[in-house]
C-alpha cells in the first residue's frame, strides 16, 4: 500500500444551503491556507536540504509538512463538496473527521539523488493533473453541486470520483514534497488479495475407487 492514503466517508444527503454558498464560506480557510503556505515554503526547503545532505527527513519537519498537506487536502475536499462538515483549521490528524489523510511513519533513510531531482521527477504527474485529473475534478464537483442543490443528494458515483481525485492529489503532493520516495500510482489502489488463494495449490482429488475384479 502507498505510504500516503486518503479516506472519505460518504454522505448521501449533504446540506443544500452550505453547498450553494460553499465558495463564500471557504474564504476563512483559504486565508489560513495562504498563511500555512508561506510557512511551508521555508519548511519544505529546510526538509529538502536535510534530505539531500543528510539523507533523512527531520521528524518535526515531517510532522509539520505532512500536516500542511493534510490541511490542504481536507480543505480542498470540503470546497469541492465531498463533505459538508466544516474542516478543522489545525494540521493534526483527526480520525473523527469524514476526510482522513494518513501518512506512514517517517523513513529512517531517503534517497539523496531522488530528493535532489524531485522537481524534475514529479513533472509527469503534473502533466497527468493538467491534462486530465484537474478537469475530472472540476466536472465531478460541478455535477455534485447541481445534484445536491437541486435534487438534495450526492450521487455515489460522483463521490467515488472525488475520492479518487483527492487521493491522487494527496499522493502527488506528498511525493513532490519529499515525504516519500515512492512514485505515486495513477490507478485506484485496492487491497491485495490473500496470497493463499493464489499460491496454495488446490487439494488433490481423492483417489478413484479400485476397479471391480473381472469375472
Amino acid at each position: 500500500m502507498y505510504p500516503i492514503t486518503y479516506e472519505a466517508d460518504f454522505n448521501a444527503t449533504p446540506n443544500r444551503a452550505t453547498t450553494f454558498f460553499r465558495i463564500l464560506l471557504a474564504i476563512p480557510w483559504i486565508i489560513v491556507m495562504f498563511v500555512y503556505l508561506i510557512a511551508f515554503i521555508f519548511t519544505h526547503f529546510f526538509a529538502w536540504v536535510s534530505v539531500v545532505i543528510l539523507g533523512r527527513y527531520p521528524q518535526w519537519l515531517y510532522d509539520f509538512n505532512s500536516g500542511i498537506i493534510r490541511f490542504m487536502v481536507r480543505t480542498g475536499a470540503w470546497v469541492y463538496l465531498q463533505t459538508d462538515v466544516w474542516p478543522p483549521f489545525g494540521i493534526a490528524d483527526d480520525p473523527s473527521y469524514p476526510i482522513r489523510v494518513n501518512f506512514a511513519p517517517r523513513a529512517e533513510r531517503q534517497s539523496r539523488l531522488k530528493a535532489f531531482f524531485r522537481l524534475i521527477l514529479v513533472i509527469p504527474m503534473e502533466f497527468v493533473i493538467y491534462l486530465g485529473i484537474g478537469s475530472l475534478h472540476s466536472g465531478a464537483a460541478a455535477v455534485a453541486w447541481l445534484a445536491i442543490v437541486f435534487r438534495g443528494y450526492m450521487p455515489e458515483g460522483i463521490n467515488s470520483v472525488l475520492t479518487y481525485v483527492n487521493g491522487f492529489y494527496a499522493r502527488v503532493a506528498g511525493y513532490a514534497t519529499i515525504l516519500t520516495d515512492d512514485y505515486p500510482p495513477i490507478g485506484i489502489e485496492k487491497a491485495k488479495a490473500a496470497t493463499g488463494s493464489l499460491t496454495t495449490p488446490p487439494p488433490a482429488a481423492p483417489p478413484a475407487p479400485p476397479a471391480a475384479p473381472a469375472v
